[in-house]
């Protein structure tokens, strides 16, 4: 029966998990047991079991039973991880990339895209300092902006009237003026820029499963 990559990944996993039900069977199939209480170890009725106290224990698989099974699944699973290898460099899947260009990419390289590339030009886009919303813009470039925050400085001043009347008086000191060029990127661009990484991630995920559907190749 022909087996595809997927299939191949799909059958390594099921004997991840048969190995390791044979490797609990096989630490459980060298011995049995059979404990009991009794009240005497001499004589007549020596070893004999008190009523209801007796447990006994019996192996399923023998020893070798359990080394051979697992023999059999590390030689299935070897055989099938050199074919996946194999597989992998000859297996191709055409994607659309970021700049518009249609390549022709193996398993590897579109593994690459997927956790390692793709991940990290996420955090970089994500990482591009945002300009300021809302703020009083005087001055602008072409990729700048210029605006200034201005804070009233006052200080409370107490005086008496000739009543004797305690007064309350604010005092103008001045303004705190903190003058800002703004080089960020506008939050829409980031947005795009997200989105359209995130399009990309897409098509490879598409593209592996694609590739994936390639015939596993067989060992000479």
């Amino acid at each position: 029966m022909t087996m595809t990559l997927g299939d191949a990944f799909n059958r390594r996993k099921k004997l991840a998990a048969d190995l390791q039900s044979w490797i609990n069977r096989l630490s459980l199939s060298g011995n049995e047991r059979r404990a009991y209480r009794t009240s005497r170890l001499e004589g007549e009725g020596a070893y004999r079991p008190q009523p209801g106290t007796e447990k006994a224990t019996r192996r399923e698989y023998t020893v070798q039973e359990c080394r051979e099974r697992i023999a059999a699944i590390l030689e299935e699973d070897r055989e099938l991880a050199l074919r996946i290898s194999r597989t992998n460099q000859l297996a191709r899947a055409e994607i659309e990339d970021l700049d518009g260009r249609m390549r022709l990419l193996s398993i590897p390289e579109l593994l690459v895209l997927k956790d390692d590339t793709i991940p990290k030009l996420e955090q970089a886009a994500r990482a591009v300092p945002l300009r300021a919303d809302d703020v009083g813009v005087y001055e602008s470039g072409d990729d700048w902006v210029r605006y200034r925050t201005v804070k009233k400085i006052e200080r409370k001043r107490e005086s008496f009237s000739e009543k004797g009347l305690k007064v309350e008086e604010m005092e103008l000191l001045g303004y705190d003026v903190v003058e800002v060029t703004d080089y960020g990127a506008a939050r829409r661009a980031q947005w795009d820029e997200i989105d359209r990484i995130g399009e990309f991630a897409q098509r490879v995920k598409q593209a592996i499963n694609q590739a994936n559907k390639t015939d596993l190749a067989e060992l000479d």
